[in-house]
């Protein structure tokens, strides 16, 4: 079964002659690009029917790994790296392919980009290894490489609707907002299950200001993404900060305690989400200790498993608004110990002084949390995620100020806030009246 005689969905040879499996191999990919909940179901029915179609292993791989069942996608990863090797019957493609991924899922994302780019030279439909590139770039904040990877193979993709929601958000992420919603709209009228293309136009209309338009546009393109697992929680995080930006706090508290408040939150994006949430509620002025209780019990789980660097800041947000500061600063020493050893210098430089920062504003220090925050405010985009994501952290630092009595800081963060967008949020326009 290991023949070349097949090609994917997007046109690239194969090696499995399996019919089904391949078959569910696109499904999987679809459900990877489009943030489907059946992801892991679809690469298991592809390994299942063709237990040699090597690509459908490694893919089965990310997707346990993208789960946070990390042992699981590891030993699968094994699996299919050895059976790459073992073989002479995969093309090089696939060889190369397999062994990149191998690398992001043994954590050696910055190994792999090299190999990914190579791949993606010669064969720019690999949609999967694209998506995989595009993560790293945006987890890292590097907005640019994001957007000059989805340039370089869009033209070999052309009306793809995945492909075009995935430029859209780069563009968005590189400010340039008419053109995204261009793409993002259409994509959405190509496929209206895009959850990503719906999170993209979700993007522009929150920088833009159009905080109106967004709730009503919204919850119309949410609805037919009827496939998701935790990202549908993600858009309507989204809507959440649109209500929030309009000061209707009641909606956002009814928004919350509907989408996190009562939930198990086993996946890091739905910790990721709640947190930044429940913290900008404290900001304005809304805060409710029985939210941090469910959130500061959700992030002790993961206290054993340290993920990418943001999702360790929000673990530790959750920590220290709880009030659990045994466990928050266990996890800051941890930090501190990483950060001796590791050759990345956002994690010594820049996430361990914001830690610092955001504990000192849990524990009402608002004039040490200004000094430790905002030294960094240039670097804060390392920390990876996107603009609406990375501004709690701002937020944090302007409400510091203010907090603080520090009237020209403040005065000089709240004319940086208004200039970024015409509707920079009802809390900040009362707070620079």
């Amino acid at each position: 079964m290991t023949a070349v005689a097949l090609k994917d969905a997007y046109g690239n040879p194969v090696s499995s002659s399996s019919r089904t499996a391949v078959d569910a191999y696109d499904s999987g990919v679809r459900a990877l690009l489009g943030f489907g909940a059946s992801v892991i179901d679809d690469f298991r029915a592809a390994v299942e029917a063709d237990p040699d179609f090597v690509l459908a292993r490694a893919a089965l791989a990310v997707s346990l790994y993208l789960a946070e069942k990390m042992p699981e996608g590891r030993a699968e990863m094994d699996r299919a790296a050895a059976s790459s090797a073992a073989t002479g019957r995969i093309t090089a493609r696939e060889k190369r392919h397999v062994e990149a991924l191998a690398l992001w899922v043994a954590g050696r994302g910055n190994d792999a980009i090299p190999l990914i780019k190579e791949v993606l030279a010669g064969h720019p439909r690999d949609m999967l290894l694209m998506q995989r590139l595009y993560y790293i770039y945006f987890w890292q904040g590097r907005s640019a490489e994001m957007l000059e990877m989805t340039s370089s193979v869009r033209q070999d993709l052309g009306d793809d609707g995945y492909m075009l929601g995935d430029h859209a958000f780069a563009l968005e992420e590189n400010w340039r907002l008419d053109e995204a919603l261009i793409l993002a709209e259409r994509a959405i009228a190509i496929n209206a299950r895009d959850a990503w293309a719906v999170h993209a136009m979700a993007h522009v209309l929150y920088e833009r200001g159009e905080n109106e338009r967004g709730v009503l546009a919204l919850p119309p393109r949410i609805h037919p993404c009827d496939h998701l697992g935790y990202f549908r929680n993600h858009l309507l995080w989204h809507l959440a900060l649109m209500h929030l930006a309009e000061g209707r706090y009641d909606r956002v508290r009814k928004l919350f305690q509907s989408v996190f408040g009562d939930v198990e939150i086993n996946v890091g994006s739905d910790l990721q989400d709640s947190v930044a949430l429940a913290w900008r509620l404290d900001l304005y002025g809304q805060p409710d200790s029985r939210r941090w209780e469910h959130l500061g019990e959700a992030a002790r789980g993961w206290l054993e498993m340290p993920l990418l660097l943001f999702h360790d800041l929000h673990v530790g947000m959750a920590l220290s608004a709880a009030g659990d500061w045994k466990s928050a600063e266990l996890q800051l020493e941890r930090l501190r110990h990483r950060a001796k050893k590791t050759r990345n210098a956002t994690l010594p430089e820049v996430v361990v002084p914001l830690m610092e920062g955001l504990h000192a504003f849990a524990r009402g220090e608002y004039a040490l949390s200004v000094a430790r925050i905002e030294p960094l405010t240039e670097r804060i985009v390392e920390v990876g995620g996107s603009h609406a994501q990375r501004e709690v952290f701002h937020d944090t630092l302007l409400e510091a100020a203010l907090r603080a009595g520090e009237p020209e800081r403040a005065g000089a963060l709240l004319d940086r806030r208004v200039a970024k967008r015409p509707n920079p949020g009802r809390h900040w326009l009362e707070a620079r009246a």
